[in-house]
């Protein structure tokens, strides 16, 4: 809403009135101040972003039951950086904390699927890059479009995403990230050429492994298998910030796409980098997969 003042309850039953100082209508994040008789206590953020399967717990209010507490893990981390998780989240949750084992808070909580784990965080980086003075207004809308457009499309909301993205591009015509996430949104689409463009676009404004893992998954779903094959290459090359799951991920299209192609020493090569990969993360399931296909290969 565009209220000024808010009430405010504390865990102790005490009311206060709370004076609006800032809020971001895309990502649904309001600061709020309010002047106690006492000090309070305060949670600490999580400045750095958690890990797939962190242990993470939600408190909120759901159907009207107080500071109710949830278990789960985090599940999936968006190139956004919004958080998905398995803890429980339905209508009252929004707006409560996301806790790490330590009290601190990973996120906030924006919305939750009831019976489903496709429950949603605002990452902590953004509360804090959101409170005033932390960051130019510029870099904040442009996180702001991105954190709006990136929880839309994680619901489903692939043309509201789009409509979300297409506002920030034409604010903001030079930033990559926001070709980036509307490609995405694109290729979800199957608009596999306007996705083509937007990772492209991405490309030339700023070069990165994920822009161009992107865009071979694209040019591989058009049947440019050649073109894939070099996005890929170049992903790897890069490799920066990218983690080993999306290096694994790479090494493993390449090699499909090796196999397609007719190499198989190059193909055998790349499956083996990808199982040393999911092998170093645990992920037992992709790691066998991986040797399933030297294997495959090699049996023929």
């Amino acid at each position: 809403g565009t209220n000024k003042q808010v009430s405010v309850k504390l865990a102790d039953g005490s009311i206060y009135t709370g004076i609006v100082v800032s809020r971001s209508t895309q990502v649904d994040l309001a600061l709020i101040q309010i002047r106690p008789k006492k000090p309070l206590p305060s949670l600490r953020m999580q400045t750095v972003p958690p890990q797939i399967g962190q242990k993470a717990y939600a408190i909120g209010d759901p159907k009207g039951l107080e500071r109710s507490l949830s278990d789960g893990i985090i599940s999936r981390i968006d190139g956004s950086g919004m958080i998905q998780f398995t803890a429980t989240a339905s209508f009252g949750s929004s707006g409560g904390p996301l806790l790490n084992e330590d009290g601190q808070v990973i996120g906030i909580v924006r919305s939750g699927n009831p019976g489903t784990n496709l429950n949603f965080a605002i990452p902590a980086a953004a509360v804090i890059n959101n409170l005033p003075g932390q960051r130019s207004l510029a870099v904040q809308q442009i996180g702001n479009y991105t954190l709006a457009s990136s929880l839309q499309i994680r619901q489903g909301n692939y043309q509201k995403g789009l409509q979300i993205l297409n506002e920030g591009i034409r604010r903001y015509p030079q930033n990559a990230t926001l070709y980036l996430n509307r490609g995405a949104a694109k290729s979800a689409l199957r608009d596999y050429q306007g996705a083509k463009s937007d990772y492209s676009r991405s490309i030339q404004l700023q070069p990165t492994s994920l822009a161009y893992s992107n865009r071979a998954k694209v040019y591989a779903a058009l049947k440019q298998q050649q073109q894939a094959l070099e996005d890929f290459t170049e992903a790897i090359r890069i490799n920066q910030g990218w983690g080993g799951s999306n290096l694994g991920a790479a090494f493993y299209s390449r090699g499909d796409l090796q196999v397609r192609l007719g190499n198989t020493k190059a193909a055998i090569a790349d499956f083996k980098q990808a199982a040393k990969f999911y092998q170093q993360l645990g992920n037992a399931e992709r790691y066998r997969a991986a040797l399933d296909r030297i294997t495959l290969i090699t049996a023929q």
